[in-house]
């Protein structure tokens, strides 16, 4: 840590722990409401200047070792599993982008037929999240492709034939949360 030195220095010793717990846990989010909420910082950092700051105190945790590695991402085979054990009707299989802070990720998710928060017919199980890296990904030319598109395209159309319905990913290609959902595109 070069930049933020002096708030990192500034916080207690006792949270300081906290936030290496959280961090080492990989609960960025997390720690970045307890920086803010209780890190006693005047001015009080903004939200992307205590990302910025975690994420750099992360990094020094991953290189001693210390931070979690990342689940391993679901089998087919246990998303098919995953689906079989939804209670719902099982109507569809869709893929879409979403992103946070981090960046892009593609969530797999089961569409039911059940009213739902977003739709009076249908509602969404999650199956999983896919995410390949964060965003610095677009400024390295690492992407497109979009491998977290592709992998979700392979899966969900296996578990979507597995169950007998359709797989809906409107944009393979690049992100975007702006598009027609599979839902959108049945008759009412």
């Amino acid at each position: 840590m070069h930049a933020h030195d002096a708030w990192w220095d500034a916080l207690s010793p006792q949270l300081r722990d906290r936030i290496d717990e959280l961090l080492c846990a990989r609960r960025l989010i997390a720690a970045v409401v307890l920086l803010r909420r209780e890190g006693g910082l005047q001015p009080p950092p903004g939200l992307y200047q205590a990302q910025d700051l975690l994420i750099e105190r992360r990094a020094e945790l991953d290189r001693r070792g210390l931070v979690e590695p990342e689940p391993p991402l679901p089998t087919t085979a246990q998303l098919i599993e995953k689906t079989a054990a939804i209670t719902a009707p099982v109507v569809a299989v869709e893929a879409l982008w979403d992103g946070d802070t981090q960046g892009w990720y593609v969530d797999l998710v089961a569409i039911v037929r059940r009213p739902g928060r977003h739709h009076g017919r249908f509602d969404e199980v999650p199956l999983t999240a896919l995410r390949h890296g964060g965003d610095i990904r677009l400024f390295n030319g690492q992407v497109p492709p979009w491998p977290e598109a592709r992998r979700a395209t392979e899966q969900g159309r296996a578990v979507a034939q597995h169950v007998g319905v359709p797989f809906h990913l409107t944009s393979p290609e690049a992100p975007d949360v702006d598009l027609p959902r599979w839902r959108d595109t049945q008759p009412t």
